[in-house]
């Protein structure tokens, strides 16, 4: 019995010892992973600090790219907005100019069509001519009436030549008549004709073309401020119209024989932009990858 119960001791104590050293081995791996845990909080907070860091400097510098550009934008704006302003000063001048023409051409239409009347043969003057003949020679009344008829008949000429320039056309009649003054060479004759028509018939249907066409009349004589501007008031005009590209086109054309290239290249980025179905859009991108 003695022997059973020293047996059972024995075990007992066996199992326990085995227990604790489970228990202290346990511990240790348990102090191991806590230690590897704090290790990679470590590298997980480090990280987090680079990765921070790295993205508040690429934040800081595409900001101060994009701040760049604006500055550039706005800078470019102000210089277009400049020559704007100086092209419409000389536009506006050159306006003035036109209407004192006009106004001088109506005062010697109306002078020519006074001194027609006053010259014009009557009953009056048919008597008073007959009174004159009986002191005068024969000769000399035939000179004097010869001189009377000649000039008469010059000032009717005249005046017929100027009435016939200035005969009043309907809308077709005068768009045709700019075009055909156009396709002959005479591009101060078509313009006229052309800011006539946009006088007339400010909303007729050329109106569009009116302008494109006055300013391929500025462009031909290679007065490419003026040519700008007029392109710029059909690409104004509200709605669609066929030629609004080949006008912004023609605009970086002038903007480049003036030596603007930044401007020429914006307005060849807005054709792609804005048009790029247009036959103006593939050029421009031809052009713009030279």
């Amino acid at each position: 019995m003695k022997k059973f119960l020293m047996l059972g001791i024995v075990f007992f104590l066996s199992g326990c010892m085995a227990s604790q050293e489970e228990v202290q081995s346990l511990k240790v791996k348990v102090l191991n992973l806590e230690t590897m845990l704090s290790t990679q909080e470590q590298k997980y907070q480090q990280l987090e600090k680079e990765v921070s860091k790295n993205l508040e400097a690429k934040l800081l510098d595409l900001k101060a790219h994009l701040l760049s550009e604006v500055e550039e934008i706005k800078k470019e704006q102000s210089v277009l907005s400049s020559k704007i302003e100086d092209l419409q000063f000389k536009f506006e001048e050159k306006d003035k100019e036109y209407l004192e023409k006009l106004k001088e051409l109506n005062f010697r239409i109306e002078t020519l069509e006074t001194k027609l009347a006053l010259s014009k043969p009557s009953e009056k003057t048919t008597s008073v001519t007959k009174a004159e003949n009986v002191t005068l020679t024969e000769n000399t009344t035939q000179v004097i009436n010869a001189t009377k008829v000649e000039n008469a008949t010059k000032l009717y000429n005249e005046t017929q030549k100027i009435a016939k320039d200035t005969k009043v056309l309907n809308e077709n009649e005068l768009f045709q008549k700019a075009y055909s003054l156009f396709q002959k060479g005479d591009y101060k004759g078509a313009r006229a004709a052309w800011e006539e028509y946009l006088k007339k018939f400010p909303k007729g249907k050329w109106v569009g073309q009116a302008y494109f066409g006055i300013g391929e009349t500025y462009f031909r004589e290679k007065n490419y401020e003026d040519a700008i501007l007029s392109y710029q008031k059909l690409i104004e005009l509200p709605g669609a119209h066929p030629q609004k590209p080949t006008a912004m086109f023609k605009q970086a054309q002038a903007f480049k024989a003036l030596g603007d290239y930044k401007a020429y290249q914006i307005l060849l980025k807005k054709i792609i932009r804005e048009f790029p179905a247009s036959k103006e859009a593939l050029e421009a991108k031809k052009l713009l990858t030279r």
